[in-house]
């Protein structure tokens, strides 16, 4: 008999149970996650749950005992344990369906009542002790505010994307359901799952994992089918075979647990006789469920004896689970609910142009799949109206346009309406007049054209606080309520670029940090079909980003803690397009608040663009300190014009204008210009080059 471990030293747990090739082979190629950061983090930010650990640790080691010596029974009764599914997703595939999710319950019922079919390979040393381990689970059927639910909460979110313990939104009380997050991607690389020992603080208790490791069916396989089964495992109490540590294969470890030999683990399936390395001739249990090999089916009946008895245990807040009274309020108690549906939909597209059509599809949560009627409203769509799960709609007027679903059951109906969902530009962009300048003075944002879509928590917002110029500007607020990992988006108004050439936008930006290490991202984007499709055309992250270093408190720009960024959109496809919006996206992490102000756009308007090499254009040095050189050739006798723009396209001066002869020609910008950034523009006849120029 092995020697129980009192103290774990590890207790975040995290695994990849089965490769990402998701086949069941010999050359599967497994990833596993490392846990000593995360787990270092979750001590500091929950000191309880060491101390919480730790004891539920000493009381199993006394019910061992007793177990051993016949004074306490751990089977018999069937512990029930009611589930709810979070679905975080953006609308793809992450978004699995019900049928995927349902077949996950059925494969954990199958694995932990030991009904799984492949029980006849176990090999003969554990068949006697391969555990019926008496645990259920059952999708709530109440949620709790003893609202009627599947069990499958929906949430539309960004923090699908590398998650970690901030994407376990919604979470239910964890002394009542167990929660489990899917998600798209984990954070922590080649992780597919993780979760904590019992003990853990509400809000982050259960279990988060990859949404196509979730059932067999669906964007999942046979082959990851079973991590969730390994991952409950932990939830429940078990280290890995080995111990509890994520090191497969690297030593010899004892899990707490009396008949699972002691065993380095494995990552890959092997024969017996090449898995009895820690204690030879002993075989080691590597087709346990709480090792990485692929071939896991079964949990021992040491495993079952810790796994009830921290059920039974009010130490790691899972006591309560099980209770006749909890399983009548979370309605997992055979009681049959008819709900009524809970309507949710989404566009194939928000922003189109005129005369485009839209893809809807219905996603409404049928909760008992008895069926149901539905009624489309399309505001501004043709047609207006539609009863089909999936309408196509046409939008031929240039608008900002609500959607309408109401479904109806048996048991009831639910509306949902989302205002200002289709965005239609016109044909043509709304401005065509350059250089465009925008300070946020005199127009209200959202609207004039302008829209603000937020993940959640705070938005692109107008501040009269600070300004570049004047005395407003855009800001989103992240000193407070702004979670990490969230998404917003400023999309300006739309602009008809069919007649400009080189074109150049400029803007102003203030933004500070509160930790070195910060990851926020300003990215802008430019879309030349109304909305439809951005292309990523200026990115600034970590502490570039910053134009005032780390600071601490709520961040108020002075007058000097703004940068100007020039992006060059002459290559980009914009320029000579009819209808280009832009956008500005900020992922949120640990920044302090960022503001932009001046967006000015401008480029060669109504003449031919030349290159600068047809004419030796030069500009130089450049920068330059005080006082630039300005070059040029002539071929021939023509009319030429030279001049000098600020960043918002205000001319500030005429070097020459006049019909010169064939020749070399060279100009100065002295002192008298200020420091700051500049275009020089050359014009030749009806042609067109632009140079920036900055001057310090």
């Amino acid at each position: 008999m092995k020697k129980n471990n009192l103290l774990f030293p590890f207790l975040f747990v995290c695994v990849l149970l089965i490769s990402t090739n998701k086949g069941i082979s010999q050359n599967e190629n497994h990833k596993f996650c490392g846990t000593t950061e995360m787990h270092n983090k979750a001590l500091l930010k929950y000191p309880d749950y060491a101390k919480n650990h730790a004891l539920l640790e000493q009381e199993t080691a006394e019910y061992t005992k007793q177990i051993a010596q016949g004074n306490l029974k751990t089977q018999g009764v069937v512990y029930i344990i009611p589930v709810v599914f979070h679905v975080l997703h953006e609308w793809g595939s992450e978004n699995i369906s019900d049928a995927q999710i349902i077949d996950e319950v059925n494969i954990l019922n199958r694995d932990f009542r030991k009904l799984n079919a492949d029980t006849n390979l176990i090999i003969p040393s554990f068949t006697g002790i391969a555990a019926d381990c008496e645990i259920e689970f059952r999708l709530a059927q109440l949620d709790p505010n003893g609202n009627c639910t599947n069990g499958i909460d929906r949430i539309v979110s960004s923090k699908t994307n590398a998650a970690n313990d901030q994407s376990k939104l919604n979470n239910w009380p964890h002394d009542k359901y167990l929660n489990v997050w899917t998600v798209k991607t984990i954070g922590t690389a080649g992780v597919a799952g993780y979760a904590y020992y019992p003990g853990a603080a509400n809000g982050i208790d259960g279990v988060l994992i990859l949404s196509d490791y979730i059932g067999s069916i669906g964007t999942s396989s046979v082959g990851t089918s079973r991590a969730l089964t390994h991952e409950i495992g932990h939830y429940l109490n078990l280290q890995h075979t080995w111990g509890s540590s994520n090191n497969v294969g690297v030593a010899c470890g004892d899990d707490a647990v009396f008949d699972t030999p002691v065993t380095k683990g494995y990552s890959n399936c092997p024969q017996p006789s090449a898995a009895a390395i820690c204690n030879p001739p002993i075989i080691e249990n590597y087709q346990n469920y709480m090792d990485y090999s692929y071939c896991s089916r079964m949990y021992t009946q040491g495993q079952k004896d810790r796994m009830r008895l921290a059920l039974m245990s009010s130490t790691g807040l899972r006591n309560h689970l099980w209770t006749t009274s909890n399983l009548a309020a979370t309605g997992t108690d055979g009681t049959v609910y008819t709900c009524v549906p809970l309507v949710d939909f989404n566009p194939e597209l928000r922003f189109v142009c005129e005369g485009n059509t839209v893809l809807f599809s219905d996603f409404t949560m049928n909760l008992n799949g008895t069926p149901i009627t539905r009624q489309w409203d399309f505001m501004g769509g043709t047609p207006a109206t539609d009863t089909s799960a999936n309408p196509l709609i046409q939008y031929n007027t240039a608008g900002t346009y609500d959607v309408t679903l109401t479904v109806t059951n048996s048991a009831g109906t639910d509306t949902k309406t989302v205002t200002g969902m289709v965005i239609v530009s016109p044909a043509m962009g709304v401005n065509a007049s350059y250089p465009f300048t925008e300070g946020f003075e005199t127009i209200t944002v959202p609207g004039n054209d302008w829209f603000v879509l937020s993940d959640a928590g705070n938005a692109w917002e107008q501040t009269g606080l600070a300004a570049h110029t004047g005395s407003t500007s855009m800001r989103i607020y992240n000193y407070t309520g702004n979670p990490s990992g969230t998404v917003d988006n400023l999309i300006t108004t739309s602009f008809n670029l069919s007649n400009v050439s080189s074109t150049y936008m400029t803007f102003w930006r203030a933004f500070a940090y509160r930790s070195n290490s910060t990851t926020d991202v300003l990215k802008m984007y430019a879309s030349t079909n109304c909305g439809q499709l951005w292309g990523l055309r200026y990115v600034k992250t970590g502490t570039t980003l910053a134009t005032a270093g780390l600071v601490s408190s709520n961040f108020v720009p002075s007058s000097t803690q703004w940068v100007m960024d020039n992006v060059n959109l002459s290559t980009s496809a914009v320029s000579g397009k009819p209808n280009v919006r832009f956008k500005f996206e900020y992922t949120q992490d640990s920044g302090n608040n960022i503001y932009i102000d001046d967006i000015n756009l401008s480029g060669v308007v109504g003449v031919n663009e030349i290159s600068a090499e047809q004419v030796n254009f030069e500009v130089y040095p450049n920068p330059a300190v005080a006082k630039a050189n300005i070059s040029f050739t002539l071929s021939e006798k023509d009319n030429v014009t030279l001049k000098i723009f600020d960043a918002s396209g205000r001319e500030i001066r005429t070097m020459v204008e006049k019909n010169l002869p064939a020749g070399e020609y060279q100009y100065e910008v002295d002192s008298s210009v200020e420091s700051g950034v500049y275009f020089v523009s050359l014009t030749i006849g009806d042609s067109q080059a632009l140079k920036k120029l900055v001057l310090h």
